[in-house]
């Protein structure tokens, strides 16, 4: 096994309160701190970068928007892998994303991993008056032939291509990623045999949300049946996790922090954003959303002393997870941040 990935999931938006989803200690959407923690976040070492795509999230909705916020990134960051997540197929025309993917990636020499989503949430589209497709299977098609698209902007002399939802004709991609094939394809969940059958056959990486031990080990085995059933090597697939951590040497920082969670969700009761979230998560995992006990909590997430998180995640690593996405819990501090860097890696199994 390699040594696991650690990536750092930017927060550019607060949830004050809500501690299972994201970043409860963020009081307001603050620029400042986003940027320094990112720049902390290479100099510690951290693998990659990761940046949510939405129009409107968190407890007031307000969220920066994800590919202005990658650019941006990628400016400052010299090491770190750039990532989306859940990049939305339905926000954007996927010829002109092809452009944008292959400029990005070739700006920032090759750093770029396309996590791509084939749109959930109904609300979100409407609200901003993209289409939306009720048929889950007929969003799994869309993005199917966006990725065919992309592809062929990325790899093609002459990139002509016609299928049931875009059409190229001798379009010109140039110049081209980095990466000679371009960006490795993520996708994440697997909720029906269509997302299924899309991660077997397109995609480089899987990832799943939050999950326990135990849900992940489930999840994980049917991703590996769905490669089998279509004759692919479960190994050649990647396999991640995204998912919220909280680190301390000192159990009064943890007791400090969820009395601070409490204060918050009670002086920010959690805005009409999020109801579609909420129950959006609970199709991931029926053990997520709503109010959560601490033991709840430390099974789905990844909460503990430095000994406690790395014997989790070197647990993870035994089911083939090979990297995280950390969203830290105690954000804008930076005790987790530092004290995963510096303590838990390592003491991480290769």
């Amino acid at each position: 096994m390699n040594d696991i990935r650690l990536g750092f999931a930017v927060p550019i938006f607060a949830n004050p309160g809500v501690t299972d989803f994201r970043t409860p200690n963020f009081e307001r959407l603050d620029w400042r701190p986003v940027v320094d923690a990112v720049r902390e976040a290479e100099a510690l070492g951290y693998d990659s970068l990761w940046v949510a795509d939405h129009m409107f999230l968190g407890r007031d909705g307000a969220i920066l928007e994800c590919w202005t916020t990658l650019a941006y990134l990628a400016g400052i960051t010299s090491t770190m892998r750039l990532g989306s997540i859940h990049l939305g197929n339905g926000f954007r025309h996927a010829p002109h994303a092809a452009k944008q993917i292959a400029t990005l990636d070739y700006i920032s020499g090759g750093r770029f991993d396309l996590f791509i989503d084939p749109g959930w949430r109904a609300r979100e589209h409407t609200a901003y008056g993209f289409d939306w497709e009720p048929d889950p299977a007929r969003r799994i098609a869309r993005l199917d032939a966006a990725l065919e698209v992309m592809r062929e902007m990325w790899t093609a002399e002459h990139p002509t291509l016609a299928n049931e939802f875009f059409r190229l004709d001798d379009a010109i991609c140039q110049p081209r990623p980095a990466q000679p094939n371009g960006p490795p394809i993520w996708i994440g969940e697997a909720f029906d045999e269509a997302t299924l059958d899309l991660i077997a056959r397109r995609a480089d990486v899987w990832n799943s949300m939050p999950a326990g031990i135990e849900v992940l080990r489930q999840k994980i085995e049917r991703v590996d049946q769905a490669c089998r059933d279509r004759g692919r090597d479960p190994s050649s697939l990647r396999k991640t996790l995204e998912t919220q951590v909280l680190i301390y040497e000192d159990p009064a920082y943890a007791e400090e922090l969820f009395a601070r969670f409490d204060d918050l969700a009670a002086r920010y009761p959690t805005g009409n954003a999020m109801t579609d979230v909420i129950e959006f998560v609970k199709e991931g995992n029926p053990n997520l959303g709503g109010a959560k006990t601490r033991e709840q909590l430390v099974d789905e997430f990844v909460i503990g002393t430095p000994e406690e998180v790395a014997e989790k995640l070197n647990a993870y690593r035994a089911l083939g997870i090979d990297e995280v996405i950390c969203w830290f819990m105690d954000f804008p501090q930076r005790e987790s941040m530092r004290l995963l860097a510096e303590r838990v890696r390592p003491a991480l199994r290769p």
